[in-house]
């Protein structure tokens, strides 16, 4: 879907955002206000975040008022390979882990 060109031009507008205030004290940068897209650094880094796949919705809730709260959750540490191992064989039996494990000492 994005490849890492397009998230390393979203987190260099972050940069270029941060370092660039307005005399409003707003946050936005040249190009920015070229293209008529203004976005704060927060909200770039939770775009980033959920599209990177760093950020998952939580939940949705909605009050009576129909004020609305999205929460987020999500890590910065990355799976290492024996995490993505064990994940998977998580999902098996065992029985079928059993067989795996004797196929591969015999």
């Amino acid at each position: 879907m994005f490849n890492s060109n397009n998230i390393n031009s979203l987190l260099n507008d972050i940069l270029a955002c941060a370092s660039n205030k307005n005399a409003n004290g707003n946050n936005c940068s040249e190009k920015e206000k070229d293209n008529g897209v203004t976005y704060a650094p927060t909200q770039t880094l939770v775009i980033v975040g959920l599209i990177t796949g760093v950020l998952e919705v939580q939940s949705i809730l909605v009050d009576r008022d129909q004020a609305v709260q999205i929460i987020l959750a999500g890590s910065l540490k990355r799976k290492t390979e024996l995490d993505v191992m064990l994940d998977n064989i998580g999902s098996k039996s065992f029985d079928e882990v059993m067989k795996a494990i004797i196929g591969r000492v015999v």
